[in-house]
């Protein structure tokens, strides 16, 4: 198919026009068919749940490279306006967590497990011997399951806010599990992701500004951080196995919120 203007760019993949309100995010050559085709599908798992998100409409190949049609959404994120204006905080944060209880409310039995990701993750991590991957192991299997929609990545990035409304964008990692799973994960994401080294002299402000938000965060989504306890320590666990090596910064904070609580060497 033809495409129109190259409106966005990310790490795997750029946005391009397709016309008629939508677009084709269009994978970068040699990205797995396998994750094309799971975001694909579990795009196609949203719809009829009434959700605000972004529908998609098939897969197209261009060249060497493929891609997925999505509905065009307009606008930026809310990261970009939190960024933009930090006194939009509480306002961005209130967006957020409304947006994650409607999302936590709707059941996906037909997902994958959220804790299986897990398991998987940890098991694969290198920077965990096996005694310590044990201890992670079981106390994920302690934790309780659930059939509700975890989106798996839910933060401000992923968070547009346009003419159209708010409508909640990339559904590589859709879940289903325990709904206390998927708000340890957004407060891991807002709260205890590094700060970027470009930041400078605006580390410290970036990184109380992330507190604040995830202080925010939970008190609207009325979970305290005890009652995610368990829930934190193994998605810390498995976001290592995650990692690129590139994120050592991210890695080594990892590690040393697992040793304060005697999960890593």
């Amino acid at each position: 198919m033809e495409l129109g203007a190259r409106i966005g760019i990310g790490n795997t993949a750029e946005i391009f026009e397709a016309g008629q309100g939508r677009v084709v995010k269009l994978f970068v050559k040699g990205y797995p068919e396998s994750s094309m085709m799971k975001e694909y599908e579990n795009s196609r798992l949203l719809h009829g749940l009434g959700l605000p998100v972004a529908h998609s409409y098939g897969m197209v190949q261009h060249g060497e490279r493929h891609g997925i049609i999505y509905d065009r959404v307009e606008g930026d994120s809310l990261l970009d306006s939190l960024m933009a204006d930090p006194s939009r905080l509480e306002s961005g944060v209130s967006a957020l967590a409304a947006l994650h209880r409607t999302m936590l409310a709707c059941r996906l039995p037909e997902a994958l497990s959220l804790k299986e990701i897990l398991r998987q993750y940890i098991g694969r991590s290198k920077d965990l011997d096996d005694a310590h991957k044990e201890k992670l192991l079981v106390l994920l299997e302690e934790l309780p399951e659930g059939d509700y929609f975890c989106h798996g990545d839910f933060h401000f990035g992923n968070v547009m806010a346009g003419p159209q409304g708010h409508t909640v964008i990339d559904y590589m990692n859709i879940c289903r599990g325990h709904t206390y799973g998927d708000i340890a994960r957004t407060v891991y994401l807002t709260e205890m992701t590094p700060v970027p080294a470009e930041a400078g002299d605006q580390t410290e402000f970036l990184l109380q500004l992330k507190k604040r938000a995830a202080d925010l965060y939970l008190d609207q989504m009325g979970v305290t951080r005890e009652e995610l306890s368990g829930w934190l320590m193994v998605t810390a666990a498995a976001r290592l196995g995650e990692l690129r090596r590139e994120e050592q910064a991210e890695r080594e904070s990892v590690l040393r919120y697992l040793q304060q609580n005697g999960l890593a060497c």
